[in-house]
């Protein structure tokens, strides 16, 4: 079959020869496969930085827990703490007092029982005989004048005889001051740890 164009020289021209139309093919396919390149390596960047994120929470969530179960050991130890300093609060020191009380039994008086009494133990109370009511009111006015003892009252005195000797028998209620808190004494660790 012949061909035969028609159409005037000039229109005869096409607007892109076949050759630009492969180049322009070529640009766009290149152009696809380079934003498709450059997509592929940002989703693998992402997806590397977000494994590296997870990682680091796994990390941090450790730690967190870690810090959370110490802080519970911390409350635990300070709960500790504080029942031991009140605790060592109302610690009565037996020794000093049993000794000012020695000091301020008059030689004319002994004791023959002690007590203490009351919930809180704060009572205290004392038997024992003297040779005069006289003796017995020195004692009651000594321990009246002790750091360690308050509202001394006399709850029973009576003459009697023990082995041929004529005494008073007398019975003392009275309350055991609370006693200053002692300072508290800084642990060989802590005085370390404070230089």
């Amino acid at each position: 079959m012949i061909r035969i164009n028609l159409l005037p020289q000039r229109r005869r021209r096409r607007f892109i020869p076949e050759s630009g139309v492969v180049l322009v093919a070529l640009f766009v396919i290149g152009a696809l496969a380079a934003s498709y390149a450059w997509e592929t390596w940002r989703n693998n960047r992402v997806a590397a930085e977000t494994a590296q994120i997870n990682q680091k929470l796994i990390t941090v969530r450790r730690q967190v827990a870690e810090v959370l179960a110490l802080e519970v050991k911390i409350e635990d130890l300070k709960a500790r703490e504080t029942l031991l300093k009140s605790l060592e609060a109302r610690e009565v020191p037996w020794a000093e007092m049993l000794v000012d009380l020695a000091d301020r039994t008059p030689h004319d008086a002994w004791l023959a029982n002690a007590s203490v009494s009351g919930s809180t133990a704060t009572g205290l109370s004392l038997q024992g005989s003297g040779l005069s009511y006289d003796a017995v009111a020195r004692f009651m006015t000594a321990l009246t004048g002790s750091r360690f003892y308050s509202d001394v009252d006399l709850q029973a005195a009576q003459r009697s005889v023990t082995g041929g000797t004529p005494v008073v028998q007398f019975g003392l209620s009275l309350k055991m001051r609370p006693l200053p808190v002692p300072v508290a004494r800084a642990t060989p660790a802590a005085q370390e740890s404070s230089r």
